[in-house]
Order: structure tokens, then sequence, then C-alpha cells
């Protein structure tokens, strides 16, 4: 293992193996985390497939916009010189940037899956998933202008919803080989990784023997057993189909009990039908299973608070914003919590913190103003009660202090 480039923003590491005929260019996923001591994307299940593999690592989730990328593309093409196949492979973010980068890569093939064609608001106005950062990421026209890509890349996504609409923005700019899974939601890697085809997918499209259309055949036809299948098909019911959104839900649960995506889909939908007890018992399961993990402490705090126990869920909304503490909309989320348990001064500074983050949204300066109006009424509801027992004070000849 050793580092091919370095700089403030960006790290490109290799890890070969014993065949350097084959390569691997990775991509960071969202969420993988910050700075550069950490594994690259897929790093373990390369090495142990016996892949050479090459991570390409960026400091924070800034979708790759540094200037350097030129440079460290550069020194990826000087590793990889002279080798059969070179893949660009990457998840959501990581997929934007194995399409961005494959020709500066020198790469003959590549692997998108959930990919975005962008994130720029000024392009992609519908994209909410990552405003806060889309907000505040500098674009680079040189990296995120038209899309072209040499190559003819594998890509995969679910066609409901906004990885549709990214979908055919790319098919505008550039010919895809398309792997269309509906209702596998994003990213589509936890479907293929949940019925066993992603590495099958990675390592056939490495060699060139993929055949896209019987595997979309095959990845569409294994989600009959797969529970996160279900479950998104219970959270796409309309709301006069609860009932089966229950039962589509607690089916799921059934096909994967140790999936808490599906646990979590259960618990969502049962809060959503009034019935807090069952959900909160089956969120509370799930929370144990991912060892609170904040993901799923989220949907614990809503489910809580609910199911009118709002005490219950400050201490683990709490344990959410320390774990992500740079998530404006997190802040915001806190703050209503403990306002709902009267803690006002502390919801005021949460909703500022949340302004401070992400100024140019204006939802969060609402929910100030919210707070404002409402501590001012209560005040002035508080002022008028004084007086009135003043005054009733004053007829029975009491002291005005004793009021």
């Amino acid at each position: 293992m050793s580092d091919l480039f370095r700089s403030d923003n960006v790290v490109v590491r290799s890890v070969p193996a014993s065949d350097l005929s084959r390569w691997v260019v990775t991509f960071d996923n969202y969420g993988i985390g910050h700075g550069f001591d950490r594994p690259g994307f897929g790093e373990e299940f390369l090495r142990n497939a016996g892949v050479s593999a090459i991570h390409v690592m960026g400091v924070r989730e800034d979708w790759y916009q540094y200037p350097e990328m030129a440079a460290a593309m550069q020194a990826v093409r000087q590793a990889t010189a002279g080798a059969e196949r070179v893949m660009t492979y990457g998840s959501s973010m990581g997929g934007y940037a194995a399409l961005r980068f494959a020709d500066a890569a020198g790469a003959n093939a590549a692997l998108a899956i959930s990919p975005q064609y962008s994130i720029d608001p000024n392009k992609v106005p519908f994209e909410q998933r990552w405003i806060q950062d889309s907000r505040r990421i500098r674009w680079l026209p040189e990296i995120d202008g038209q899309l072209t890509c040499s190559v003819s890349p594998v890509v995969v996504f679910d066609p409901v919803g906004h990885d549709g609409l990214q979908g055919a923005l790319i098919q505008r700019d550039i010919e895809i080989r398309p792997v269309r899974l509906p209702y596998v939601s994003h990213p589509a890697t936890t479907y293929l990784g949940e019925v066993g085809l992603l590495q099958s997918l990675v390592l056939q499209t490495l060699s060139g023997e993929l055949d896209v259309g019987a595997f979309n055949r095959k990845a569409r036809q294994a989600r009959r057993r797969s529970g996160l299948y279900i479950a998104n098909l219970a959270q796409a019911q309309p709301d006069y189909r609860q009932s089966l959104a229950v039962s589509l839900a607690r089916l799921s649960v059934e096909r994967a009990p140790g999936n808490p995506l599906a646990g979590s889909t259960l618990a969502l939908i049962l809060s959503k039908a009034g019935e807090h007890r069952t959900a909160v018992a089956e969120i509370e399961r799930v929370v144990a299973m991912t060892q609170n993990d904040p993901n799923y402490l989220i949907h614990y705090v809503n489910i809580l608070v609910a199911a009118d126990q709002p005490h219950a869920a400050l201490p683990w909304a709490r344990e959410v914003v320390k774990a992500w503490p740079h998530m404006a909309h997190l802040r915001a989320w806190e703050s209503s919590v403990l306002w709902s348990v009267s803690e006002r001064e502390e919801a005021i500074a949460s909703v500022q913190m949340a302004i401070g983050l992400d100024p140019a949204d204006r939802k969060y300066r609402r929910l100030l103003k919210s707070y404002q109006r409402q501590i001012a009424g209560a005040r002035r509801v508080e002022v008028k009660r004084s007086i009135r027992r003043w005054v009733s004070g004053l007829i029975r000849g009491e002291s005005p202090s004793a009021s």
C-alpha cells in the first residue's frame, strides 16, 4: 500500500495485488468518513478478491470539486500504464466520480451505482438530498460541466424518484449500459449486496464479461427474496392503502428479520398507522441490532415523539447530533424535540446553529421566528394574567406586591 498522490484535499492510494493486469479505481461514497485515516471504498472486498485497486479519497463530501483532480488522475494513469483493464467504480457520490473521471483515469470500463449527474442546485433544482453541501460547494466547470465518457459505463439505478431523473440527465450526455431496478432505493449497492449480486457485478464488469441484459433480469428476479425491496414497496403505498403498507412491511421483516432497513420501515409505517406501542418495540429492536446506529436513532426519536414520549426521545436526538454536528437539518430537528419538552433556550440555540451551518436555507430562519413569536405570545399572556391578578388583589384590598 502506498500513496501515489497526496494533497490537503485528495489522496490516491494504491493497494496492488499479485495480478497487475487489472485495476479498479474507486471513489468514496457520501458519508464514508472525513480525512484519510480510513479504508477506501470497496477496499476489503477487492483485496480479498485479489484485485489490484487504487482508492481515490476526498477529505470530505465535496463531490471531488478540487483543482488538483487532474494531477491526481495523472497519477492513476501512470500507475496503471500497460494494464489490460482499468475500471472506475463508485456508488452515489462515488458513482458521480466514476463517470466524471473515467477518461482522465485512462479507464476502459466504468461501473456507477446510483450515480448523480450533478447536485449543483443551478443544474438540478429538483435534487434536495444533499442540499447543504450542494450550496456550500464551489462547482468547477471542468469537472461538473457537460458529462463526457468515452467508454460505455454500466449504470445501475432505481428509475423511480430522483435517481431516475439523475439517470435521464446522464443519458442525455453519454451512452450507458443501464440496469434499471425499480424500488431498490438509494443506493442500489444495498439491494445488490442483500441478494448476493454485487460482487459478481463488479468482477464481471471488470473482466468485460458482464451480460447487462441477463444481469438485469437476474437482479429483478431476485427482488422476490429481498426484504429491502418489499419494504420499499410498503413505503411507496399511498395513505388510502395503509393496511397494505403494514402487511408488506410485516412481510419484509419476515423475509429479512436481520435487515434493519426492513425493521425501521415497519416501525415507521406502524407509527403512521397509530400503532405506537408496537412501533416503538420494533424500532427498539432495530436500534439494539445496529448498536445505536445514528441513522436508525433518527427514526427512533421520530417514533417516540409521535408516541407522545418526547422526554424519552431527547437523549437520543442529542446522540444523533453528536455523531453529525455539521448537519444543519439535524440541528433544526433537535431543536423541535427540545421545544416539545419546553427547553426553549436550548431549542433556540440549536436552530441558531442550523442557521450558522446553512445560512442560505430560509426554513431555519422561519423556524426561529416561529419560536420567538410563541415566546412573545406566551409572555403577553403571562402579563395579562399578572395584571388580572393584580387588579383582583386591589379589589379584595390586598397589597399589589402579594400578586
